[in-house]
């Protein structure tokens, strides 16, 4: 009697020590999107026991990563540790995918019955084939003759329309089964990106109600910038439409959330912040080292596609844009273009031709003061004049204090670039070779008004000691001695043609024939014959 007290005893407390689950209520509250990355803020509430308990929070994307993850409990609650796991029951609990099954094994067992239906008039139709022959060894009259056969065929007949109308049958559960296994097999693979289940152990003094704020970010979501320029001439300012594609492909569905974008997140890796050098040669990239907590595939899984990255260049990584519209970003894999703000800001106009790289003059805005909009670089859609004029990508890397976009081409001018012959010449001259290159630019001004343009050409730069380039005449262009690049800003009457010269003597050894580059460009042309 008293081990059976002993043994219920332990029994007892064996059970009272046992940590209880609580399922949490929660739902995506809202939504931060970067560049690589989105973090997901879901709100809740969940009753907590006395002591020592465990909270499982389900429907979490299984693209959600190690680092960035933050839990906030009210009340007091202590938080022990924090798991996540897989949700290996998430399809036998789905109401959706237990309707599916079910219906595919309905329409499978009226397939099977409908297969027999066949093979037995099929077998009928042969049993009265086989006993077709009337009378035996007897005689029989052509009435006897007449009437077997339209038995016979009547029978036959009828046979042939029942299989008929069973093969239609037959036909049709084929198109349902497929249909309804091909949404069987969409909702697997949904629901194997809800997978992930979030386990948390909790210690709490009383028994009490906790709110609760859950953060973590998941891969398979990003943002990339997408503007229209609008320009109008005459007019001193410029309207940029800053626009952003949404991609989600996380499993979970930002259904009228609130959404903001971001360029980095620096709240997913906690460790202390560290500068490098400053070098002012080369790039710095910024490489992300989080991982899926399940990145082992089994072997009947499907792989994924490797992701691809493209490699954007910021400045001001605290830029942020909170979207003051709600807008519904399914998962979809697709992306969706939201507004994100309008700027309208003070803009110089001014043409440039670089007739070396490309033939005619090119409309170009210059923006000041636009360090503080949070552009990123990204391709534009370009109206001028109310126009469309195509695309252009907008750089924001670049050295000077304004931002340049062209705007398409400006018919104004006439502009040709070529070699003059008879101003160039090849000497040797001991051991080295002495060359005289001779360019000349013709613009001619189509307009009835008096108009201006810069043109912009180069001279070479040399990089050993053994190699001189000396300009000889720039017809006034100003040279910039570290870049080699030659600037003319000139202005012309209505129909005045101008001529510019650029003249350059490179001395180079023997040894390098071949060094100068005259760029020469590769035109693919169709071949039709």
């Amino acid at each position: 009697m008293k081990y059976l007290t002993l043994l219920l005893i332990i029994s007892f407390n064996t059970i009272i020590s046992q940590t209880t689950t609580n399922i949490v209520s929660h739902n995506i509250n809202e939504v931060t999107i970067y560049l690589n990355n989105a973090e997901i803020t879901r709100t809740g509430n969940v009753d907590i026991p006395e002591g020592k308990s465990d909270i499982l929070f389900k429907g979490i994307s299984s693209r959600i990563l190690d680092q960035g993850l933050k839990l906030e409990m009210s009340n007091n609650v202590r938080i022990y540790t924090i798991e996540i796991e897989p949700d290996n029951d998430s399809l036998s609990r789905n109401k959706e995918y237990q309707k599916i099954t079910n219906t595919i094994r309905t329409l499978k067992e009226s397939f099977s019955l409908n297969e027999i239906k066949l093979q037995t008039l099929k077998k009928e139709i042969q049993y009265l084939e086989a006993n077709m022959k009337i009378g035996g060894a007897n005689r029989v009259t052509y009435a006897q003759i007449d009437q077997g056969a339209q038995y016979f065929s009547k029978k036959i007949n009828l046979l042939q329309q029942k299989i008929h109308d069973e093969k239609i049958k037959k036909e049709l559960l084929e198109l349902k089964i497929e249909k309804e296994e091909s949404l069987q097999e969409k909702l697997i693979h949904t629901l194997k990106k809800t997978n992930a289940s979030i386990r948390v152990t909790i210690i709490s003094s009383i028994a009490t109600n906790s709110k609760i704020n859950l953060r973590y970010l998941v891969s398979n979501a990003l943002w990339k910038p997408i503007y229209s320029i609008r320009a109008n001439e005459g007019q001193s300012s410029i309207t940029i439409q800053y626009q952003a594609q949404l991609y989600n492909d996380t499993g979970n569905d930002w259904t009228n959330k609130p959404i903001t974008l971001a360029i980095l997140d620096s709240s997913a890796d906690i460790n202390k912040p560290e500068m490098k050098i400053w070098t002012l040669e080369g790039d710095e990239y910024e490489y992300s080292n989080t991982r899926r907590y399940n990145n082992k595939k089994s072997k009947n899984q499907k792989e994924e596609k490797e992701q691809e990255y493209n490699t954007l260049q910021v400045d001001n990584l605290s830029t942020r844009f909170k979207i003051n519209d709600l807008h519904n970003i399914p998962s979809d894999a697709t992306p969706h273009l939201i507004d994100v703000i309008e700027y309208n800001k003070d803009v110089t106009y001014y043409t440039l031709s670089i007739p070396k790289v490309k033939n005619g003059a090119f409309k170009v805005a210059s923006i000041r003061d636009w360090d503080n909009l949070g552009l990123l670089d990204g391709m534009a859609n370009l109206y001028y004049n109310d126009s469309y004029q195509g695309t252009s990508k907008i750089k924001t890397q670049q050295i000077n204090h304004t931002l340049d976009i062209a705007l398409g081409k400006d018919n104004t001018f006439n502009i040709s670039r070529k070699k003059v012959s008879s101003l160039s010449r090849r000497n040797l001259i001991g051991f080295n070779i002495k060359e005289v290159i001779t360019y000349e630019i013709l613009v001619k001004n189509n307009k009835n008004t008096k108009s201006s343009l810069q043109i912009k050409d180069q001279i070479p730069i040399s990089t050993s000691k053994n190699v001189e380039a000396t300009p000889l005449e720039l017809s006034s262009g100003i040279l910039d001695p570290i870049n080699g690049q030659v600037v003319w800003d000139i202005s012309l009457k209505p129909n005045e043609v101008k001529k510019l010269i650029l003249k350059v003597s490179i001395k180079y050894p023997k040894s390098k024939r071949g060094l100068i580059n005259f760029s020469r460009k590769n035109i693919k042309s169709p071949r039709f014959f």
